[in-house]
């Protein structure tokens, strides 16, 4: 179980490799390291339970709303706490309030009188899909009068939330025109926890079947980002993916960025310690017999062609040009461990394990939390400040980790394996051409200490270059960081969005 749960936290980044300039804050002999057992059985019992069910099944609704706006205080206290009070963020009990406020004119002009006031505000909203689940955003806006609006959309990874974004929204919502969306991807955060559907968790029979139910979770994420774009009415975005999120960004583009209009939706996308760039042996799509089509060129994700063999029990011959793209490339240098192995190979979340300790459950988490964040850039010296913060980023933690598990956190098992090898690699799938035929602006980032490898992520930007060497393209490997880059060195991450975006 040590192993595991070590194993489990180290998925989302190991904080050990964080360094920064105030690396001895917090350090001595008796350095706090964790939450007490106390406040572990604190958070345990008062943890609103409604969240840890499928909330589209959940018929206590006054206490499911209850229940979301505690945890939406948690994140306005974290940014409130971090962010300058010249951000103006509306409260979320605010909302409340509103309700019964029979002067709703009085309550907007106020509103408005503040953004005026501070020129950026910011909003946690959730944003209603079709389908009946919502996006949780938090949006910021610069309201400063300007001649252009700047749309920019951050996407999360695996284990993460759109909150370990608070060190990057202030540089970017100094900049006038800039609109800031940070959201929770579907099943993750605070966005809306459904049951994953069921059909996608079966091992379908043949290899055809396998290639369309990863397209289909994909599709899953991506249709409802898609949705969430259209009820936010933005018409034009650049894009920020980080691990799964970037993943996840690429397959967005590659199925919608073309629009009726012939126009794209995102012309620049910084693409962030990527999952899944590398060709490797447990592809879905590296047999040469399979003529497998999965390019942009008119079913974006969607044109397969090819028989399938397996049906007649031949034995697979692999490419000899995939075998020495294999080894060139490596693979993500994540510890192994095989219960992890074996709950990964079953569909569970490694927070499902994790769940199950109960009042140990917070405990156990605030080790990372401290680890991560206790050389946290900021700019007070004070000792009991700097825990003061910790222990709101840990609640926070702990408040989107304890909740659904079995909702979009599941697909991660579907896209890759415990080794964190992608079952079709985004190389070997016509991202290069469709980045370079719609001449989409990509910077590719890796931390120097990140664990996920970035030969994958460097191949792609060595195929654009080879492809078109007009194309704006841009690989770096970022000093003092590992795989969460904008967490462990922000100062520089920030300034290399800047630069890129040309903001």
């Amino acid at each position: 179980m040590a192993s595991l749960i070590r194993d489990s936290i180290q998925t989302m980044g190991n904080p050990n490799s964080t360094t920064t300039q105030d690396q001895d804050i917090i350090k001595s002999e008796k350095s706090i390291n964790s939450i007490s057992f106390l406040k572990s059985l604190k958070d345990w019992w008062s943890c609103p339970s409604p969240l840890i069910y499928d909330s589209t099944q959940n018929l206590q609704i006054d206490k499911y709303e209850k229940a979301k706006l505690n945890n939406r205080i948690i994140e306005y206290e974290l940014f409130r706490a971090i962010l300058p009070e010249e951000i103006y963020i509306k409260n979320p009990v605010e909302k409340i309030t509103e309700g019964t406020n029979s002067d709703e004119s009085s309550t907007t002009e106020t509103e408005d009188l503040e953004k005026i006031k501070h020129k950026v505000s910011g909003e946690l909203i959730d944003v209603e899909l079709d389908d009946g689940t919502f996006i949780h955003e938090f949006y910021l806006s610069n309201n400063e009068e300007t001649t252009k609006e700047i749309h920019i959309v951050i996407i999360h990874g695996y284990m993460a939330a759109l909150g370990f974004f608070l060190k990057n929204i202030e540089p970017l919502v100094k900049i006038p025109g800039v609109k800031l969306h940070l959201i929770d991807l579907p099943g993750f955060g605070n966005s809306s926890r459904p049951k994953f559907p069921i059909e996608f968790l079966v091992d379908p029979p043949t290899k055809k079947a396998k290639i369309q139910q990863i397209l289909d979770i994909e599709n899953w994420f991506i249709d409802k980002i898609e949705n969430w774009r259209i009820k936010r009415n933005i018409t034009k975005f650049k894009l920020i993916g980080h691990s799964m999120g970037a993943y996840l960004s690429c397959c967005y583009l590659m199925k919608y960025n073309l629009q009726s209009n012939r126009e794209n939706l995102v012309d620049q996308i910084i693409i962030v310690s990527p999952m899944g760039t590398e060709s490797n042996p447990t592809s879905l799509i590296n047999d040469s017999r399979y003529d497998i089509n999965l390019h942009f060129s008119s079913n974006a994700l969607n044109e397969l062609k090819f028989e399938d063999h397996e049906a007649n029990g031949e034995e697979i011959i692999i490419n000899e040009e995939f075998t020495t793209l294999w080894e060139k490339l490596g693979a993500p240098k994540f510890p192994k461990n095989v219960i992890l192995k074996t709950i990964w190979e079953n569909n569970y979340s490694p927070f499902q394990i994790l769940q199950k300790t109960g009042p140990l459950y917070s405990k156990i988490l605030s080790y990372w939390s401290f680890q991560r964040f206790k050389n946290f850039q900021t700019t007070s010296t004070d000792k009991n400040e700097i825990i003061e913060l910790i222990l709101k980023l840990h609640n926070y933690s702990y408040s989107i980790f304890n909740q659904y598990q079995q909702s979009g956190e599941l697909a991660i098992t579907k896209f890759i394996t415990s080794e964190i090898l992608a079952k079709l690699p985004l190389c070997d799938r016509g991202l290069v051409d469709f980045l370079v035929d719609h001449n989409i602006d990509n910077y590719w980032i890796y931390g120097d200490k990140d664990w996920m490898n970035y030969k994958g992520g460097e191949y792609i930007f060595e195929k654009i270059k080879n492809k078109n060497s007009k194309s704006i393209t841009k690989f770096e490997i970022l000093e003092n960081a590992g795989h969460h880059i904008y967490l462990d060195n922000p100062t520089l991450f920030n300034q290399r969005i800047i630069e890129f975006f040309k903001l």
